[in-house]
């Protein structure tokens, strides 16, 4: 541990050292600072066990300002958004005297987990600049669903990428979560030739890196490598840790490619022993997407599978989802209403949308009206409604967030509403622009799989088919 010149340091601060992107960082104890490196390490590659040796930081130095930023990240991690709160606000006042940095980094985490998004994002930006290897607040801005993801930008790939564009210069080529990180956002804005070797050389350098592990599967979806990408998760999942953060939706991904590739026997049995709410270890809004949209994907593909998944699923949705949200979410509810084939909580559901848009809170716009509403549609056997409502957000769906493969339940819907309304050139054209630009396994022939399930039409207000 290198502690920097005195100099550099006010003589009312405790002792000041490097944190591992070389940063000064403030603590009583130098052993808490090394604590908190691996915690962060551990947080960035999606790996267990970051928690605890924050708590052990914090034992060693109870006034550590940025172990309590930490500390909120890995509750936030487990669920726990009120004690994330709590410990972020400790940070950002434990840090109101320290150096500059340290301080503008705990108000950042401060503003993420209470909410004030918008601002957080600006204060990324500024601090990015003036900061670039301070990558913890820099991280928050990233992903599919951090603050560019659900801030409803068009265009959220495309900042990412420029803001990361603007501190590539302070990492090099050995620094794994900027690898990761750098090389998923280019990736998601179509640029996989340039993103792929990104995600490589950060498995190369951590192969245990479940971020880059991500991003590299999806660097598969996106050039149409279906067997591959499969292959790629059946050889790295088996030594994940089943209770991390990620494990459950790199299942979702495996079961997608063997759903794609028309193995619907192998994808429901991936859904059964990891991805179900059951089996799943990992956040409650992860579980109800990942279920939502592969119970919804597999029946349209024709792989229906018992009525009591989808219940499962609805059972979380109460517990943990009684009323709208964010707007990624309320079309994933608007799914499990559906499948489960009630209307009256779908009809509350779009109230509650509709509500949440006339007081400004969902940033995606009518996009998720639409999408709910599309949704509501097709499960009432009123197709001809649903491609229409559904094909009118295809445009603008990136503002909802989340990555091309998840949003692309989307379009698999607005494919098999065109199918059920009749309207076979345009599922065909629906599709087609789809294939043409990336995801290319998604081809004639799961266009004729669609089709082929579309054809066992379900009677007016009943579940997904």
């Amino acid at each position: 541990m290198i502690v920097l010149e005195p100099t550099t340091v006010s003589r009312s601060y405790p002792p000041m050292y490097q944190d591992r992107f070389g940063q000064g960082i403030t603590s009583q104890s130098a052993r808490a600072v090394e604590l908190y490196d691996d915690a962060v390490e551990r947080m960035f590659a999606l790996q267990p066990g970051g928690g605890t040796l924050i708590d052990e930081a914090l034992d060693l130095d109870p006034t550590f300002a940025l172990g309590h930023c930490a500390k909120a990240r890995a509750l936030a991690g487990k669920g726990d958004n009120a004690q994330a709160r709590d410990y972020a606000a400790r940070g950002r006042d434990l840090a109101a005297n320290l150096p500059e940095r340290e301080r503008r980094h705990a108000q950042i985490i401060c503003l993420v987990f209470h909410g004030e998004s918008m601002a957080a994002l600006d204060a990324v930006r500024q601090h990015a600049a003036a900061y670039p290897r301070d990558a913890v607040p820099l991280s928050f801005a990233l992903g599919v669903y951090g603050l560019f993801g659900f801030g409803g930008f068009k265009d959220f790939r495309e900042r990412q990428v420029e803001l990361l564009e603007t501190v590539a210069h302070a990492y090099g080529q050995d620094d794994g979560w900027f690898l990761a990180s750098y090389g998923w956002a280019l990736v998601e804005a179509a640029r996989s030739d340039d993103g792929i070797p990104m995600l490589d050389r950060a498995l190369a350098l951590r192969p245990d890196n479940a971020n880059a592990a991500h991003g590299r599967v999806h660097g598969y979806y996106e050039q149409g490598a279906a067997e591959e990408g499969e292959a790629f998760i059946e050889a790295w999942l088996p030594g994940y840790d089943r209770g991390a953060i990620l494990h459950a939706h790199l299942a979702w991904h495996q079961a997608l490619f063997a759903l794609q590739r028309g193995d619907v026997e192998r994808a429901r049995g991936v859904y059964k022993d990891s991805i179900r709410p059951a089996v799943s270890q990992t956040l409650p809004m992860f579980t109800v997407i990942d279920c939502a949209s592969f119970l919804l994907r597999a029946s349209l593909a024709g792989c229906d599978l018992e009525a009591q998944q989808w219940a499962e699923v609805l059972r979380l949705v109460e517990e943990r989802f009684s009323k709208p949200g964010i707007p990624f979410v309320n079309t994933h509810l608007a799914m499990v209403y559906g499948g489960v084939g009630d209307p009256e909580a779908m009809t509350n559901l779009e109230q509650g949308v509709a509500a949440l848009l006339d007081e400004g809170k969902q940033p995606s716009g009518g996009v998720v009206a639409d999408l709910c509403s599309g949704i509501a549609a097709y499960c009432g056997g009123r197709y001809q409604d649903a491609a229409l409502l559904i094909r009118r957000t295809l445009p603008d769906l990136a503002r909802l967030g989340g990555s091309n493969a998840q949003r692309d339940v989307y379009i698999d819907l607005a494919v098999s509403a065109c199918v059920r309304a009749g309207d076979f050139e345009a599922a065909r054209e629906v599709a087609k622009q789809r294939w043409t630009r990336r995801a290319g396994h998604l081809d004639d022939a799961w266009l004729d799989r669609q089709c082929s399930g579309a054809i066992r039409v379900t009677s007016a207000q009943t579940s997904l088919p």
